[in-house]
């Protein structure tokens, strides 16, 4: 095939954009968001060709057959196709498992003993985006270095060519709700409020949810790949106002909010206030640690600095990780003694009656089984956790091409001065419990930004300290707010 775009061959997925043509109008909204338009990454072309290297990385492991589904967003079916396609060109047999989720996907490769699985998803990411979340066998994630050795697969066109694979189909949902129903057991009614974000986890989440017995108020569940209301990402807090309204008004017992493809998590309470994901992973931490002491607990390095005083006091053993989904299921199946991993993005790994991968619906059942025995209100659920002062998450646009080479200089600059962590980017140690983080996405063009404070005093001090550094490169597009900790800076906190 020849040269491919080194950029949609990334750290834990392949992702793009993905069409045939945009009109001006919409280059113009992608560059009010991301910068300069990169132009289409993925055509059908590609997808034939990346499914020929998934298919022949099957092969070569001894796989026979893959289950794959997409999410609903424009170009996903086509993409799909396109796939499936070059899939099957292998040998490998194909069960379609149609409209997804990035879980239900997981979940069917866990349970069903398939060789592997992809989800044909975009993710949180806005509808230009497109891409493919992949694993093995046994939910094993496929990602780095195998990733850049399908890159290299694809431009040699070193392909398993065998008679076409079988092609069925399959709905894997009865299969998971099932297994949820089975799981999950809540000892009183709750009321919830559920917002998708109008990705496709709301076609399968509200009925999962009145299934285990909640009485359930859907917001933004209609699925709308355009996403007119919000970017569905519960990570970010401007993105959980409605949601944190809807609680109010609805007198329900707390929110939750999923991003389009199911895999990740948000919650607020009953007063509607956003709760960050690092907080939940406590409450998830001291729960399993009550059954299984002295076991580990990954985090990932924006998580709260609370996880390493609070974890040992739960009577486990806590575990900083660099982020990112991939990496950490590559440490869940190493590490034997990790019990339960998650990251401040909404991703929560569930070790104990399940099969180690990020699920966001499970990670609300759970939750609606914590609450659900528990005598008070939600907000209740985390008492006895300090008060922090925290950005949210910052990211300032910085070309792909550039944004590794950017972070390199700068943790040369500030390691020289703080004591700091660098297992990805840099997270310096400030003050006793004041720490601040630059890293690069690994999934998109900006640099990741967060600060940490008893203070705001301290942590807008932390806050100067990295647009000190930011300040000196012209490749990055946006500068911090230097003096309000909590503001949204740049073009990615637009909606």
């Amino acid at each position: 095939m020849g040269k491919v775009l080194p950029s949609i061959f990334r750290e834990y997925d392949i992702r793009g954009i993905a069409g045939r043509e945009f009109s001006q109008a919409e280059i113009e909204k992608y560059e009010k968001w991301y910068g300069p338009f990169p132009g289409i990454t993925l055509t059908p072309e590609m997808g034939d060709a990346i499914g020929k290297a998934y298919g022949s990385i099957i092969r070569r492991d001894g796989g026979e057959r893959v289950v794959v589904g997409y999410e609903l967003r424009p170009f996903g079916e086509e993409l799909k196709d396109a796939f499936v396609k070059g899939v099957r060109s292998t040998g490998c047999a194909v069960v379609d498992a149609g409209v997804s989720l990035t879980p239900l996907i997981y979940f069917a490769v866990g349970f069903f003993g398939f060789d592997g699985g992809v989800n044909i998803t975009g993710s949180h990411n806005v509808y230009f985006y497109n891409g493919f979340k992949m694993m093995k066998r046994n939910v094993w994630p496929l990602f780095g270095k195998e990733i850049q050795e399908m890159r290299t697969m694809i431009e040699r066109e070193d392909f398993v060519r065998e008679a076409q694979g079988g092609y069925g189909t399959q709905d894997v949902y009865e299969a998971y709700e099932r297994f949820l129903v089975e799981h999950i057991h809540l000892a009183r009614p709750v009321t919830i409020v559920v917002d998708t974000g109008n990705g496709s986890a709301g076609m399968f989440a509200p009925k999962l949810f009145r299934k285990l017995g909640c009485t359930v108020v859907e917001l933004y569940t209609e699925p709308d790949a355009t996403f007119p209301n919000h970017d569905p990402d519960p990570e970010a807090p401007q993105n959980m106002e409605d949601l944190g309204r809807r609680v109010q008004e609805e007198r329900a017992d707390f929110g939750v909010g999923l991003d389009a493809d199911g895999d990740r998590a948000g919650f607020v309470n009953e007063r509607g206030e956003f709760l960050s994901a690092d907080l939940a992973l406590l409450v998830f931490a001291k729960d399993v640690l009550s059954r299984h002491p002295g076991k580990k607990i990954v985090y990932d390095v924006k998580s709260s600095q609370l996880l390493e005083l609070l974890i040992p006091q739960y009577g486990g053993i806590p575990l900083m990780h660099r982020t990112g989904h991939a990496p950490i299921k590559e440490t869940l199946r190493k590490d034997g003694s990790v019990v339960l991993g998650g990251e401040v993005s909404g991703h929560f790994y569930f070790v104990e009656d399940y099969f180690k991968i990020d699920d966001g619906l499970f990670a609300a059942a759970k939750m609606l089984e914590l609450f659900a025995k528990h005598k008070g209100s939600f907000s209740s659920l985390f008492e006895g956790i300090p008060f922090r002062v925290r950005t949210p998450e910052i990211k300032l646009g910085c070309v792909d091409e550039k944004k590794f080479d950017v972070v390199e200089k700068i943790v040369a600059s500030l390691q020289a001065k703080f004591r700091s962590i660098l297992i990805d980017g840099i997270r310096i140690q400030v003050t006793e419990h004041g720490w601040g983080l630059i890293r690069a996405s690994n999934t998109s063009p900006y640099l990741t930004i967060r600060v940490e404070g008893e203070t705001e005093e301290e942590a807008l001090k932390i806050k100067n300290i990295l647009a000190d550094e930011l300040e000196k490169f012209p490749e990055v597009q946006e500068t911090l707010d230097r003096k309000e900790v909590l503001s949204f800076t740049g073009r990615l906190g637009w909606r």
